[in-house]
Order: structure tokens, then C-alpha cells, then sequence
């Protein structure tokens, strides 16, 4: 079944017809998108917002925990009951504390998760609202784009990565993935949805052509070479992402 953010919002407000309510119950056991949108609309997405690499800390989970159990003021008509507070309260909360512990949502991943379903997780969480603050300037751009290159050992250039099919540049970022440097950098594309490049720097990785996948509900463009694994994601359009992953394959490469 198909939910519209309405319903969801029914849904954490404890306001929703119970039989729906119960489908959303059985549905979250099998959906991590259903589950992601829920979190997201519950307001713990601002936990994620600044990208995966910022975990939070213990003392952050333990104010993030309160807030989730919190019981409902008697001025709201619609509060939901005790125990759908405590049920939905314990899934959220667990959902962010294997996060902190560095599961790195593996809750969602598939039973043979590889990096490429991990990013795919975290990508899943990104939305208009999670970019729309961001306004680097073009010296600012070409500072994390220097401490990404010198991070990953290949050489990023602000103009191999502007005017790719209607993206616009945002922020890169320096992460990792099982003690390897991991580079994510940020576009939006015309509509202002998120789409995201990453390189993983692997030694051992065999060269492969590019292939186009959807994870996670999302297209996909993956490939690697020289050492590096590479990853175009985000959004619906499979065109646009193979388009925007041969021109970085053409530039970067």
C-alpha cells in the first residue's frame, strides 16, 4: 500500500484509523523507505542532516531518547496513547543508537549489504529541506574539494565537477568506510532534490564498466577503476544520473 505523507503524520500523531495503522505496523517490518520517511517526518532527520559523518554523542542520544518517550500534553486532542508512543519511541530509538554505535544502518541494509547499500541508506534520508541551507561559496567549495583529494589520493577540480546536467555543487565531505577514506560531495539537481557522488578509495577493486541500478528506490550509476569505487545517487530520474556519471567518468577519471 501506498502512503501519503498525511497518512504518516496520522500515523506518529496516534489520529489514524486503527486498520490502517495496523498495515503500517506490518509494513514497517519489510519497508526501510517506510521507516526512513517516518523518521524523517518525526523530526529526528535534523540528527542526519549535516551528512553521515557526524554521529551523535552518548549524551545527545540520552536527550534524543526523552524527547521520544515523552508522553503527550494533555492540551492535544489527537496525542497519541502511551503505547504507541513506547512502540514507535523504541523502533526510532533503536534505529539511532545502532547509528551512534557505527551499525551505520545496517538495520536496512540487504542480507549481502556492500557499500554501495549503505550509502543508498543514508542517501534515503536526504530531502529538499536537508540542502536547501547550504551556500557554500565557489573558495569554500574549492577548500573541501582540496582536503578531499589530499584525504582520498585523487585529485577533485571544482570545474570537472560543475555544469553536469543541471547540477548544482553544494558541499563534499570526507568520510569512511571500514577505515577507508570515503568521499561524498553533494549536488542538488534543477528541482532542488539531493543527488549525491561518492569515491571509495579500494586498492583491490578489479576495474569494472558502469552499471545502473536503483537502491533503495533510488537511481543509481556505480563503477570502478584505479583503485576507486564510484557511486552516482539520488532521485528518480536514471537518465539524468547516467548522464551525470559518464561526464564525471569522462572528467575525473
Amino acid at each position: 500500500m501506498t502512503y501519503t505523507d498525511e497518512h504518516l503524520r496520522s500515523y506518529l500523531a496516534g489520529s489514524l484509523d486503527p486498520e490502517t495503522a495496523r498495515q503500517i505496523e506490518a509494513d514497517l517490518e519489510n519497508d526501510p523507505i517506510l521507516e526512513q520517511r517516518l523518521l524523517a517526518l518525526e523530526g529526528l532527520l535534523p540528527v542526519v542532516q549535516q551528512g553521515f559523518a557526524e554521529i551523535p554523542e552518548a549524551d545527545h542520544l540520552k536527550e534524543l531518547e526523552h524527547k521520544i518517550f515523552a508522553q503527550p500534553t494533555a492540551a492535544n486532542d489527537h496525542a497519541p496513547s502511551p503505547s504507541f508512543v513506547r512502540t514507535w519511541g523504541a523502533r526510532a530509538a533503536t534505529l539511532m543508537v545502532g547509528l551512534a554505535m557505527g551499525t551505520s544502518l545496517m538495520y536496512w541494509a540487504d542480507d549481502t549489504p556492500d557499500w554501495r547499500q549503505e550509502v543508498a541508506s543514508y542517501q534515503a534520508l536526504y530531502v529538499k529541506k536537508t540542502i536547501a541551507s547550504l551556500d557554500r561559496s565557489e573558495h569554500e567549495l574549492k577548500q573541501e574539494l582540496v582536503a578531499a583529494s589530499a584525504a582520498v589520493g585523487q585529485q577533485l577540480n571544482l570545474s570537472d565537477l560543475n555544469d553536469l546536467d543541471g547540477l548544482k555543487l553544494l558541499r563534499t565531505q570526507v568520510l569512511g568506510h571500514e577505515g577507508a577514506p570515503l568521499i561524498q560531495i553533494v549536488f542538488a539537481d534543477p528541482n532542488g532534490a539531493p543527488v549525491a557522488f561518492c569515491i571509495l578509495k579500494d586498492t583491490d577493486a578489479a576495474g569494472t564498466s558502469m552499471q545502473s541500478t536503483s537502491l533503495k528506490g533510488m537511481a543509481s550509476a556505480d563503477w570502478t577503476g584505479n583503485g576507486y569505487r564510484y557511486l552516482v545517487i539520488g532521485g528518480q530520474n536514471q537518465s539524468r544520473i547516467d548522464t551525470v556519471a559518464e561526464q564525471i567518468h569522462s572528467r575525473v577519471l
